[in-house]
């Protein structure tokens, strides 16, 4: 239930991005113009997250979870049917909106049902929908737009939601948390203001530029509006999201860690295709499957991951994976036109393996030591950290690329100029590790198997 919900989810992140050159010719505007489909649903994805701590506490994170499957399920539907631009857009709007508001739900709901030591576990099985999401999105994404209609990328949503609001409705049980705080309202202005503008200033960077004033406005404004809501939610007597949860040590540092290894996964995966297509001349198709074991390493490094955590503790499990991690970016700034193939998906795999590993890790030791009352506004503020540094390290990338130039003085492609992005992702795994030194096994400890005491002496040979 949550790993289909959440592949839904996270496949319309990516799914969209390679029909755009059909919905565009199909509405007669231009691939950037469409690109507002794509921004408009991120945009909807960082509204509804803030509010998702206090409907699921309010209403109950199943009834909560069902509606936002629902509302999910028929704006797929309407998106499918937009007439133009402008609506699907709307469309669009509303159901990033709608995933805002059940991804920290599932979130909620998942770390509520199993015990400490367990999650791990449970947060193997999440990562399949985070690995294999954008893989599949893009390779259907690519056969609908060219064999079907573009409208279908959304048509399909339609029995999963279906089929996974019926689960949810007659096998999910409620979780029985509720509150019955007055909803805050300047908290959720100044949250959902300043995640919007953030993120939409650092996606629109991508293609503007940082010296744009609209970036700029929407960076420093989204700053601003963040300032605000710390200054406010610290004083509140019902915040909406209640920051002091960041008091909590290895929460805050979790989350950093996770923040970075976003960053990271989201930044190679943009360089690696533009290196693909605009150096080595590539076709979609080949970057889709040559990216493709990345996405079985995450698969198959999740699985790893639960002995490794119990075996080696929440430090010392960080501090292995993200070296590896590290040094898996580094070896993709070695990739060149002439690297052999089965080399390229060895490195893919790997890279996808390791930073599996750790993410599996530092989400496990985010909710570590928090109460069942701070694990909503916790899975909010995870869902944050995630958006932000997936948007972060597409931004930075881009930057990168943008600044030094991706075209030599001949016109040719410069291929060290992606090298050295590359090279740059690499070092926000290095900022995880530094963070990882400041985490403590004894604050995650209950999130470790408790070893069985050995059997004593006198049980052993009892008294005769």
């Amino acid at each position: 239930m949550f790993t289909v919900s959440m592949f839904v989810r996270m496949l319309d992140m990516t799914i969209v991005t390679v029909a755009l050159p059909a919905i565009s010719r199909d509405y007669h505007v231009d691939t950037v113009s469409a690109g507002v489909v794509v921004v408009s649903y991120l945009l909807g994805l960082v509204i509804g997250i803030p509010a998702a701590n206090w409907c699921g506490d309010r209403w109950g994170t199943k009834q909560v979870f069902v509606l936002g499957l629902v509302v999910f399920t028929l704006t797929s539907v309407a998106c499918g049917v937009a007439q133009n631009l402008p609506q699907l857009m709307i469309f669009r709007l509303f159901q990033g909106l709608s995933g805002g508001l059940f991804g920290p739900v599932v979130m909620a709901m998942l770390v509520r049902t199993f015990p400490p030591e367990e999650r791990i576990k449970a947060s193997r099985v999440m990562t399949i929908p985070i690995a294999a999401a954008p893989l599949i999105g893009s390779v259907l994404g690519g056969f609908i737009a060219d064999s079907l209609s573009w409208r279908w990328i959304f048509y399909i949503n339609l029995p999963i939601g279906v089929a996974a609001t019926l689960f949810a409705v007659f096998f999910l049980d409620d979780d029985g948390v509720r509150a019955r705080n007055p909803f805050d309202v300047l908290g959720f202005v100044y949250a959902a203001g300043g995640l919007t503008l953030l993120m939409y200033g650092l996606n629109k960077s991508v293609t503007e530029g940082w010296t744009s004033a609209l970036v700029l406005g929407c960076v420093v404004g989204g700053v601003v509006l963040l300032g605000l809501l710390v200054f406010t939610e610290l004083r509140a007597a019902h915040p909406l999201l209640d920051l002091r949860v960041f008091g909590n040590h290895i929460f805050r540092i979790s989350s950093g860690i996770i923040l970075m290894i976003t960053a990271f996964n989201a930044a190679y995966n943009f360089v690696f295709p533009l290196l693909y297509q605009e150096v080595f001349g590539r076709s979609a198709l080949r970057v889709g499957i040559d990216i493709g074991p990345a996405a079985i390493g995450a698969i198959a490094g999740a699985q790893v991951a639960v002995k490794m955590y119990h075996r080696l503790g929440p430090r010392r499990h960080l501090l292995v994976s993200l070296t590896a991690s590290f040094v898996g970016l580094a070896l993709m700034a070695l990739i060149d036109v002439d690297t052999q193939r089965w080399l390229v998906w060895l490195i893919m795999l790997y890279t996808g393996a390791v930073s599996a590993i750790a993410y599996n890790a530092a989400q496990t030791t985010s909710f570590a030591t928090l109460t069942p009352q701070q694990v909503g506004v916790a899975s909010s503020l995870f869902s944050t950290a995630t958006q932000t540094g997936a948007a972060l390290g597409v931004s930075l990338l881009s930057t990168v690329l943008a600044g030094l130039g991706t075209t030599t003085d001949g016109g040719a492609p410069d291929l060290s100029t992606y090298q050295l992005g590359f090279v740059i992702t690499s070092g926000l795994a290095i900022v995880a590790l530094l963070l990882t030194l400041r985490v403590r096994d004894s604050e995650a400890a209950g999130t470790l198997e408790s070893k069985p005491e050995k059997e004593s002496v006198a049980d052993a040979n009892p008294a005769p």
